[in-house]
């Protein structure tokens, strides 16, 4: 498992509505406006595990678009700023469970439960009346848990100044390019350098 210089990275979902979370970290001493150029790190062969060949064209494509758009200059080689991309998938259950015992029976409505297990922590919501929670059905769910580490390199220093972490389900499709791009866009919002005019 890879090393982070930033503990940002324990984030727990328990909602099967949960939407992607954001989150980053920096280096407050480190001027990002004294960099000019910008990289990408080879592709982690073990991201081709979990993240298939035109999804990460989009990822790759977007991280370029959002660092050109603060004014950084591609370079592909001694660039000052590398860029270093790092997915995380992790398969992920959840139980829920409905009760129809009493469902049109005197005016009482069924409840629901809802419970997740993920990340090493278990959530539980119900609602409804105050009734029994037998007998009840209970849904199994599976699903993939992603985690994206974007990581920002001095090159010169060789020490990570800023790192950016997304995470939240995964479809089982490919995913789409503007949901890509809008979601590393989001992730680029934490990096404390404005977007140049144009």
């Amino acid at each position: 498992m890879k090393k982070f210089i930033f503990p940002i990275l324990i984030i727990l979902f328990l909602s099967a509505c949960n939407p992607w979370k954001f989150v980053s970290e920096y280096n407050h001493n480190v001027d990002f406006t004294s960099y000019k150029t910008f990289g990408l790190l080879n592709w982690d062969p073990v991201n081709d595990k979990v993240v298939n060949t035109q999804t990460k064209e989009y990822i790759l494509m977007s991280i370029k678009d959002e660092m050109e758009k603060r004014g950084y200059i591609y370079q592909k080689t001694d660039a000052e700023l590398q860029v270093s991309v790092y997915v995380v998938v992790q398969e992920e259950t959840s139980y829920s469970g409905y009760n129809n015992h009493y469902a049109g029976y005197n005016g009482y409505s069924s409840i629901a439960v809802g419970v997740g297990v993920g990340s090493g922590g278990v959530g539980v919501g119900a609602v409804g009346y105050g009734m029994p929670m037998y007998p009840y059905s209970v849904v199994k769910h599976d699903y993939n848990m992603g985690t994206v580490v974007l990581d920002l390199l001095d090159h010169s220093k060789k020490q990570i100044v800023w790192q950016g972490v997304a995470t939240g389900r995964i479809a089982r499709e490919t995913a789409s390019e503007s949901n890509v791009k809008r979601d590393i866009g989001r992730l680029f919002k934490k990096l404390p350098v404005k977007k140049v005019k144009k």
